[in-house]
């Protein structure tokens, strides 16, 4: 009887010629862009409207939110799957080759100066027109990257899941070194996610942080991301194809429940066939990214893709509250919602712009040479029975 199929665990000869597909990046960054923009545009023309949004009932009047971009914004949050899916496939890029602790430095070094630089600058504009005292602890959490409670802006709340996943990936390199087991821990974190989809989650009652923090509703979501770099290197097979159609399945299940609840609390009844469609062109472009790369470098500069790449960071961690903020201010000075909310857009997406030209990697700088352990190696990791082989013959 044929055994089981077996992720791949051999590292190739030359790993960033076959684990890292020429230039596919590329199309990744507009994608990820694109997908801030989703989430921007939701708490714009939505979100702000929900009741559940307490300090937008505090700033503003959410009755002056347009019903129409309540309907056609609704499903921007479907940019936070995306984020996912993107994550699970540039961090099998950075964890192949790589030991743990340089992993880990840079993965650190990746969140947490932008992560201090927006969240002081969101306390600083949302002080003078909301002070309150939580407001600071609220801060601290945010700053410091803690996993539980609330945020100075509720986007924060992704951070502590993308922590858990690179801490995961870090503890495998930790464990097996020499040996590529990244499609193991996409196979658990999948079918961890599909079992809490299909009953497991109501039968764990689990808090939703707790859920959150251990991947269960969006470990679908790493996991293909995972399996689509992996195809993109060349590591094929019926096994890797049905794994990604079971991913997809999950997180379409995902899509659906949240969209349900988003529409229960908007009061709005949205298409189901909306957010699934959106998720689907997302998949497409990262799917058809090394296709689309010759096209993409003909006709745009190198520069200015991966600056918009690198601003998605900022521009995902200041847009909710510092937005809200402009907005209620533009709307005081006697503005209408839609030209207050698109001025607010210009302004959140330059200084999200400047934060990762300047700031950003200045103060990313300074905590480099400040981290206790020594920079990082970008050299593949070798694998040792083929050196022992080598020795030997």
């Amino acid at each position: 009887m044929a055994s089981a199929p077996q992720p791949s665990t051999d590292l190739p000869a030359r790993p960033t010629d076959t684990l890292r597909p020429r230039g596919a990046l590329y199309a990744i960054d507009l994608l990820r862009f694109a997908a801030a923009m989703l989430v921007l545009l939701f708490h714009f023309f939505a979100g702000y409207s929900s009741p559940g949004h307490r300090l937008a009932s505090r700033l503003i009047d959410q009755s002056l939110l347009p019903d129409v971009g309540r309907l056609y914004a609704g499903y921007g949050w479907i940019g936070v799957e995306i984020f996912f899916v993107i994550s699970g496939y540039v961090i099998a890029i950075s964890a192949h080759g790589s030991r743990a602790l340089p992993f880990a430095r840079r993965r650190l070094l990746r969140l947490w100066p932008a992560a201090l630089i927006c969240a002081s600058l969101t306390l600083a504009c949302l002080w003078p027109f909301d002070p309150r005292l939580s407001h600071f602890e609220e801060y601290a959490r945010s700053a410091m990257l803690w996993p539980w409670g609330e945020y100075i802006d509720g986007s924060y709340w992704t951070l502590g899941v993308e922590s858990v996943f690179y801490a995961l990936v870090a503890l495998l390199l930790w464990i097996s070194p020499w040996r590529d087991r990244i499609e193991a821990l996409a196979l658990i974190l999948g079918t961890a996610s599909l079992f809490y989809w299909n009953g497991l989650g109501a039968e764990l009652a689990l808090d939703l942080r707790d859920a959150q923090l251990l991947l269960l509703p969006h470990g679908c979501f790493f996991a293909l991301g995972i399996f689509l770099h992996r195809w993109h290197a060349g590591h094929r097979g019926w096994w890797r194809a049905a794994a990604m159609l079971l991913m997809i399945g999950t997180g379409v299940q995902e899509i659906l429940f949240i969209s349900r609840a988003t529409g229960i609390g908007m009061q709005i009844a949205y298409p189901r066939w909306i957010g699934p469609l959106i998720f689907f062109g997302g998949l497409a472009i990262i799917g058809f990214s090394p296709r689309l790369q010759p096209m993409l470098e003909r006709h745009l500069p190198r520069a200015p893709v991966l600056l918009l790449g690198l601003a998605t960071y900022p521009l995902y961690l200041i847009h909710q509250t510092i937005g809200l903020v402009l907005i209620s201010a533009l709307l005081k000075a006697g503005l209408a919602y839609v030209p207050a909310a698109l001025i607010t857009l210009v302004a959140i997406t330059g200084t999200a712009l400047l934060i990762a030209s300047t700031a950003e990697p200045w103060l990313r700088a300074l905590m480099s040479r400040l981290l206790p352990f020594s920079p990082p190696s970008r050299g593949p990791v070798p694998d040792r029975r083929q050196s022992a082989s080598r020795r030997g013959g």
